[in-house]
């Protein structure tokens, strides 16, 4: 490992940053969507599953890789061995993508945030729905681009300059940083909490988001959307963990500090959770309409942008309450972006030795150009679809995470990995975490995957029907056994052939 390398100040620093890592729009915009959209509470059993099977597990080995190598995410994999370099830059490429339209949604909290010092409120002039999709983001049908968004382009421009002043200088003014953008959006979230729960009609908000719809959680959808806001949420598969694990001192408590970051992530995603659905009961209330109904025919933003606003402005004080919302999702959001920002840029210093302010730069235009997409009117649907291929997509960011688990348990000596992670922790792994990384995950994250191929190929749009219009299950099973069947044997091959010659580097 390399004595010279940078690192953080502190562990609290280090912490605080990982947590405003994994603490981001996640929390707030897709998390109470996904509550939403999948029964309510019924989707915190799955999620609080696949945070204890799959979240804490693959941050730890993540963590464990950076932090042992000191190198960022493909450099990482290529000391595993030169062939695996690419597993490593995977991540970071669909990571980028990511921000590129992450930050056209900050930039659209940036336009409402500074809407909101407006009276009356614009989103209260007319319908916010109106407002939202017909004059701020002036949607154009389909995929055709219907010219820039100049608001939304300014905006764009002020994020990329803010991200870019966050992390020009190194992970040591980072520290610095995320000392006031962490802790201040949690106070804020807690405020819109408090006030929340004290609006006629939170009761009935919060019913949806507590009582679960136990039939959802029969079909894959559910079970795929959690385990997918996992990864999201937690930027696990990213690069970023292990990145920014590289920085670490030599001496630091990976598993614990992996377990603080996972319950915050789980404390912030619950809390924005009451904050959201006990106001929108009070909005459904006022509206005299079922929950459920409040987002009927919304995109996936339309909570964060459409329903949420809404309800505040219905309350005393509404500019106030709407700049809190606002500031509260540029900070979340703000830690995520440059995290993943600072991913890229360490994977191509470590790669080219470049310099630092060079690369930052080029990342800088390169992203801010290619977001140019989602500047335009047809922005937001160019973004959803990405956002599901990237997210949720037969090659996306879980599909990473099971090959990153493939790789580190079965091409590697997973044993001096958890040997690394116990070094300097107060609690320790067992063989345990050995078996969840090299079976555990890679059976849940393929049985997903099939189980969604499964309801897609019995959607009426599917195929492999027979002439009754029955779904040919055992031919649909036989694909997906023969599929699980040949990659596990692909891996075993591979591990046979590599482990004796790969292993030696950390070895010595």
């Amino acid at each position: 490992m390399k004595d010279t390398r940078e690192n953080w100040g502190s562990r609290t620093g280090f912490i605080l940053a990982a947590v405003g890592s994994a603490v981001g729009l996640g929390n707030v915009w897709r998390f109470p969507h996904e509550c939403y959209s999948n029964g309510g509470s019924a989707f915190l059993i799955p999620y609080i599953i696949a945070m204890i099977v799959i979240g804490i597990p693959l941050l730890i080995m993540e963590f464990s890789l950076g932090h042992l190598t000191q190198q960022a995410t493909p450099n990482a994999f290529g000391k595993i061995s030169k062939k695996w370099e690419f597993v490593g830059w995977w991540p970071i490429i669909l990571s980028f993508i990511i921000v590129c339209y992450y930050a056209a949604v900050l930039g659209w909290c940036l336009n409402y945030l500074i809407d909101s010092f407006q009276n009356p409120l614009p989103w209260t002039t007319t319908k916010p729905n109106d407002y939202f999709y017909d004059q701020y983001l002036q949607m154009t049908p389909g995929y055709a681009l219907g010219g820039l968004r100049w608001p939304i382009v300014a905006s764009m421009a002020a994020i990329w300059t803010l991200m870019y002043l966050c992390i020009f200088k190194g992970v040591k003014v980072v520290s610095k940083i995320v000392l006031w953008t962490v802790p201040i959006p949690w106070i804020m979230l807690i405020i819109l909490m408090v006030r929340g729960l004290t609006l006629d009609g939170a009761v009935q908000g919060l019913e949806y988001f507590l009582e679960p719809n136990w039939e959802v959680l029969k079909g894959s959808k559910v079970w795929r959307a959690a385990f997918g806001q996992v990864f999201f949420s937690m930027t696990i598969a990213f690069g970023v963990m292990v990145t920014y694990a590289s920085f670490l001192h030599r001496k630091s408590d990976l598993n614990n500090n992996a377990l603080i970051i996972g319950l915050a992530d789980l404390a912030t995603s619950f809390v924005a959770g009451i904050a959201v659905f006990a106001t929108m009961g009070a909005l459904a209330l006022k509206q005299n309409v079922p929950v459920d109904q409040l987002l009927e025919g919304s995109k996936s933003v339309g909570l964060a942008f459409v329903a949420f606003p809404e309800a505040l402005a219905q309350l005393p004080y509404a500019n106030v309450f709407s700049a809190i919302f606002f500031i509260a999702l540029l900070l979340l959001g703000i830690d995520s972006g440059f995290s993943i920002t600072e991913a890229a840029l360490a994977s191509l210093i470590d790669k080219t030795g470049w310099k630092r302010i060079t690369v930052l730069t080029g990342l800088t235009l390169t992203g801010f150009t290619v977001g140019l997409l989602f500047a335009t009117r047809a922005g937001l649907t160019w973004l959803d679809t990405i956002d599901s291929i990237v997210n949720e997509g037969t090659w996306g960011i879980m599909f990473v995470g099971l090959v990153e688990c493939l790789v580190i348990g079965w091409c590697f000596n997973i044993g001096k990995l958890r040997e690394h992670a116990n070094k300097n922790s107060d609690w320790q792994l067992g063989p345990w975490w050995e078996w969840s990384i090299k079976i555990v995950t890679p059976v849940i994250l393929l049985g997903l995957t099939a189980w969604s191929l499964y309801d897609d190929l019995n959607d009426e749009a599917g195929y492999l029907i027979d002439a009754n219009g029955q779904l040919i299950g055992k031919t649909i099973f036989s694909l997906c056994a023969t599929f699980i069947i040949f990659l596990f044997a692909v891996i075993l091959s591979l591990w046979q052939t590599s482990k004796n010659k790969n292993i030696h580097e950390f070895d010595n």
